[in-house]
């Protein structure tokens, strides 16, 4: 349904991917129309359709028009930047999100809770560009902390060590995962906040607490646990959220992974590398979906015993 949707859209948009370099008025009707059947473009869109389905069933999506190679190896060079940069900041702020949690929790109702709750607040509302843009003028060029953009250093890189070359690729993911992750975090802080309040007057918890254990064992260990399953459900769909996230975050500090390729090819209207990227992120959703599925069943026992599966 993804690649159906996504591909009668884009052909359904105005000009086409060799409209930018065959609308010179110097250039005769029998070129375009020999470029346009050459790529496949002056046939009907269902026979279109019919032939890009065949050859994705195969695993080849196609030619890019933009950057003259393969789909499927344009993607296998930028998904991985994208993951690593997803990946980290996915970590960064759900440990920084619970741990804001379980800090209000702890203090409920201070100048600590209040202080955390209105930073968390004010961060969770800023536009990501915004704040892409304030880290990369204050962490690169007010105070250089932190390279401007790029991967690695386009100079020096090729001439390091493995240890070296490990740290320049570091250094330059710190900043945009750290950004991409501080978004995140206020609001995975806020959910898991109030996942905590709902289970803090439960019985067990009491329980707990009279029969002396530290405050500190009482919410890692038992609260959390049972409160956990809204913050599951949040995980499961924010690695596909934080692919989306990642275009502003790609573009601003010229990382060359999958979310900066997907804009491109929209502005060129690469269809088949715009397709590509739309049914990644689909298999993305899904595949985030059932590891939400999986982390439940982990997190609670009640649903391994529904599924028939011995308890632990």
């Amino acid at each position: 349904m993804v690649t159906t949707a996504t591909f009668v859209l884009v052909h359904l948009a105005p000009g086409d991917p060799l409209g930018g370099g065959l609308d010179d008025p110097r250039i005769s009707e029998a070129v375009r129309a020999h470029w346009r059947a050459a790529y496949g473009l002056d046939q009907p869109l269902p026979v279109q359709f019919v032939r890009y389905l065949a050859n994705a069933a195969h695993g080849q999506f196609g030619y890019s028009f933009a950057y003259n190679e393969s789909v499927g190896g344009i993607l296998a060079r930028t998904l991985p930047r994208t993951l690593l940069l997803a990946g980290t900041a996915l970590m960064l702020s759900f440990a920084a999100g619970i741990a804001m949690a379980l800090v209000q929790v702890a203090r409920h109702g201070t100048a600590t809770d209040r202080v955390i709750g209105a930073a968390s607040l004010a961060v969770y509302s800023l536009p990501d560009f915004w704040l892409a843009q304030v880290a990369l003028l204050t962490f690169a060029y007010v105070v250089p902390l932190f390279p401007a953009g790029g991967m690695v250093d386009p100079v020096m890189h090729p001439y390091m060590g493995p240890m070296a070359a490990l740290w320049d690729r570091l250094h330059h993911l710190v900043l945009p995962a750290l950004t991409l992750a501080a978004l995140a975090a206020a609001g995975i802080a806020r959910f898991q906040r109030a996942a905590l309040l709902d289970v803090a007057a439960d019985d067990y918890l009491r329980t707990a607490r009279a029969k002396g254990v530290p405050e500190r064992s009482v919410l890692m260990r038992h609260a959390l646990r049972n409160a956990a399953l809204p913050v599951i459900t949040l995980f499961g769909l924010a690695l596909p959220g934080f692919l989306g996230g990642t275009v502003f975050i790609e573009k601003v500090f010229s990382w060359p992974g999958m979310g900066s390729l997907a804009v491109d090819a929209v502005a060129a209207r690469d269809y088949p590398v715009v397709i590509a990227c739309a049914v990644v992120g689909s298999m993305l959703v899904a595949g985030g979906s059932f590891l939400a599925d999986v982390l439940y069943a982990v997190a609670d026992p009640r649903l391994r015993r529904a599924s028939g599966a011995a308890p632990p």
